[in-house]
């Protein structure tokens, strides 16, 4: 009973660690004139716009240019979460 408390506590330990690692994994993608950085635990640090992508006409160019940018940040994002996890978790027996 003692020794399943511990691994859990250790657990717990390495979860806080993890997420303290990937608040400063920043991921960044540039797709025709939009530029996206995104942090680790997927919150958008910072979005660039080309002015000229923000007229009317280009509306849906723009569009999918962002779920682009999102969609691939997102990934390469859980990519790294899932190198760093498995680093820290190695050692853990559950």
């Amino acid at each position: 009973m003692f020794n399943k408390m511990k691994e859990i506590y250790e657990l717990q330990k390495k979860a806080r660690e993890i997420q303290k690692r990937l608040e400063s994994v920043f991921v960044e993608q540039t797709d025709s004139g939009v530029k996206l950085k995104m942090n680790g635990l997927l919150k958008v640090e910072s979005l660039e716009i080309d002015p000229v992508l923000l007229s009317t006409d280009k509306k849906e160019k723009l569009e999918g240019t962002l779920c682009r940018l999102f969609t691939q940040s997102a990934q390469e994002v859980q990519k790294r979460s899932a190198l760093e996890s498995k680093d820290l978790l190695q050692g853990l027996s559950l």
